[in-house]
């Protein structure tokens, strides 16, 4: 291996990393976000080409740019996925009979390709949003989607497997020349499907991808590193023996190996395509009731109803005027039937921020030229309490639900009874052998803050033994 491996044997208890899965370079906070935290030591950011349509390399490229070169933190970035513009790209392209290779058909609006053809001109492009002509590392993004169309399909899966790991060597041979030509570091695979059991159709097997690279290159190969999700409740990659003939696990052999593991999602974990958020909400001072907020929600249904009237009455509107008075003051007329019913917290919070706060944002330019200016403005001040009260509702919803999960964990890791959700959470997988780096989303300041107060916890180390007293944990909590 070369000098950016962590050496065979060795403990290796992870860092943090800022991952940048929801983040775009026209949004400030997510910028300030990302120089603060690279301001308080994470050294390792994640991207990838089809994240924000490559908005999110852009964010980064802005960063780097006022990044001195002795503090620019190690950048991870992804090809694979074919959208957005990388997809209408490739339709006018195939279009003229110039068709990539081994395209894998997700659905219409994504396509996966990992053939060098692909990759040259991914790289390329990233070349040009970070503003860099050299990439630390550069993994292949979810390669496994072709195992997954493949069983749709019917392929046997051993004919399927072959296939596969043909086109991983392929790649891998592309990388190496990148790596010899200067453009990039070390190059490995992000997979979701790493942490699976061998007889999954689509498992993706770590030791196999390492020992193609070997193939590829000898002992001097630079496949470096593995990334999988990795949480609380998804922790297959402590557990799952699926390795070495199934008598190891994937972060066992990893050490074994070493490769470095860059674990994402720690917050989010999914099951049963239902998202459950590893986080304890903080609850405001004063006690927020269920019956009390629809009260109010019913009172302000009545203010914008006059509030609608007053504004027509001042002078004569336009069809599209009309329209748009109408449809900014229907917040609350919205929220009477729906506000409790909403499928969680993260539901919630998208419709407030996709649907509501849009037409508060018309609401108050409205108000700037409107003689009903304190009217609308104090309406207002009363609609953006009720919706904070609404988020501490289901907040609390969700604090409850995971209460005895949490203290559970608490006590399991041996932290403090009273640790967050999202501490617990994110200091577990620091401090487990195998895991090199925790991925974290933190698109704002104050996220990057609560993220950092792990690195204050008394460090341990976690081994498998630790993860299956955790999945019994979860195993008693959901009978």
């Amino acid at each position: 291996m070369n000098n950016t491996s962590i050496q065979m044997g060795t403990t290796m208890v992870g860092g943090l990393g800022f991952g940048c899965y929801r983040v775009s370079h026209t949004d400030l906070v997510h910028l300030e976000a990302m120089r603060w935290a690279l301001a308080q030591g994470v050294a390792r950011i994640d991207t990838s080409s089809n994240y924000g349509n490559g908005g999110s390399e852009l964010l980064v490229g802005k960063v780097l740019a006022s990044t001195s070169t002795e503090e620019r933190p190690t950048v991870v970035t992804k090809y694979g996925y074919v959208q957005g513009n990388a997809l209408d790209l490739a339709k006018a392209q195939a279009a003229m009979g110039i068709e990539l290779p081994d395209v894998v058909h997700i659905s219409d609006t994504a396509w996966h390709c990992i053939h060098p053809a692909f990759l040259e001109q991914a790289l390329a492009t990233s070349f040009e949003r970070l503003g860099v002509s050299h990439i630390d590392v550069v993994l292949l993004h979810n390669p496994e989607y072709y195992l997954q169309v493949a069983h749709q399909d019917g392929i046997d899966v051993t004919i399927a497997r072959t296939e596969f790991y043909r086109r991983i060597e392929l790649a891998f041979q592309w990388l190496e020349s990148e790596v010899d030509a200067g453009r990039i570091t070390s190059y490995g695979i992000s997979s979701n499907t790493f942490a699976y059991s061998t007889d999954a159709p689509d498992f993706v097997s770590l030791e196999q991808c390492y020992a193609i690279a070997a193939s590829v290159r000898g002992e001097g190969h630079h496949f470096t590193t593995a990334q999988l999700p990795m949480n609380l409740i998804e922790h297959g990659a402590a557990v799952v023996l699926n390795q070495a003939d199934d008598t190891t696990t994937t972060l066992e052999r990893a050490v074994q190996l070493g490769v470095q593991v860059l674990v994402n999602r720690p917050l989010n974990a999914i099951v049963d395509n239902d998202l459950i958020r590893l986080v304890s909400h903080p609850m405001p001072t004063h006690i927020v009731h269920p019956d009390d907020v629809e009260q109010r929600i019913h009172a302000l249904e009545i203010t914008e109803h006059d509030l609608v009237n007053a504004l027509m009455a001042e002078r004569s509107h336009t069809e599209r005027e009309t329209q748009l008075v109408q449809e900014s003051f229907k917040i609350a007329g919205t929220l009477c039937q729906s506000w409790s019913k909403f499928q969680g917290l993260p539901h919630w919070r998208d419709v407030r921020r996709a649907y509501l706060e849009p037409r508060l944002e018309a609401a108050t330019i409205i108000a700037e030229r409107s003689a009903e200016s304190a009217a609308v403005l104090s309406y207002l001040h009363d609609i953006h309490h009720v919706l904070d009260d609404i988020d501490v509702v289901y907040s609390s919803e969700e604090n409850v639900s995971l209460e005895e999960f949490r203290t559970a964990l608490a006590e399991e890791f041996g932290m403090d009874i009273d640790t967050p959700l999202q501490h617990i959470a994110i200091q577990a997988l620091r401090c487990t052998e195998g895991v090199s780096n925790v991925l974290v989303g933190m698109r704002r300041r104050e996220y990057v803050d609560d993220v950092l107060c792990v690195l204050e916890m008394p460090e341990t180390t976690y081994h498998r033994d630790t993860w299956l007293r955790v999945a019994e944990q979860l195993a008693r909590l959901s009978q």
